[in-house]
């Protein structure tokens, strides 16, 4: 009996750690989880005070710098330093440069998990041994951001993420994910000739 006692004592002790991970261990395992190249599918939830809440699913894929957004009738190409953005319901392209500060998941998704400590305050408000909620501050108000709620869960020996939202002065976007196999799939890229019937806007 003694030795079953001292065996659940060493079971929760270990538990303990691993839902005792800080902030910043969590998010040093997603950095390494995730590589430079992933693609997840999203669904992204807007709320407007007057329409209510909407949803627009799609997927993005990174490749280092370099990016692609498909999302409703939007997409989004970047070579990591150039931006093109299309509406397909419009015919429209917007050209411009990409915004290197930007850390939202729909603005610059290479760096949408890439929370620094020089420039992110990180604490966790939930955790089980699977799961985790954080909830990330940005030390510059030039981020245009007042909060990020990152929430993470284990997937085998990797940490991935499952929903992300954004808090712009109480307007809130909150977004799910799931992970996508990249393993065949290439990254889309920015092809002028495929959108020559589109009308082109430059803020180059």
């Amino acid at each position: 009996m003694r030795k079953i006692v001292i065996s659940l004592v060493l079971v929760l002790s270990t538990l303990g750690v691993v839902s005792a991970q800080s902030a910043s261990e969590w998010l040093t395992k997603l950095d390494s989880s995730l590589g430079e190249r992933y693609a997840m599918h999203i669904t992204v939830t807007m709320n407007d005070p007057i329409e209510g809440a909407t949803d627009v699913s799609g997927y993005f894929m990174v490749e280092g710098d370099a990016y692609y957004i498909s999302l409703g009738i939007m997409e989004v190409y970047s070579d990591g330093k150039l931006r093109y953005e299309i509406n397909n319901e419009r015919k429209e392209v917007v050209e411009d440069r990409v915004n290197l500060e930007a850390c939202d998941l729909l603005s610059n998704p290479t760096r949408a998990f890439n929370f620094v400590p020089q420039e992110f305050s990180s604490e966790v408000t939930s955790a089980t041994n699977e799961r985790v909620t954080l909830r990330l501050t940005p030390k510059s108000e030039a981020m245009g951001i007042d909060a990020i709620t990152l929430t993470l869960q284990r997937s085998g020996s990797q940490v991935v993420p499952v929903a992300i939202s954004y808090d712009y002065a109480g307007d809130a976007v909150a977004i799910t994910l799931s992970r996508a196999d990249v393993s065949d799939a290439k990254l889309p890229r920015w092809d002028k000739s495929a959108y020559r019937a589109y009308d082109i806007v430059s803020f180059l």
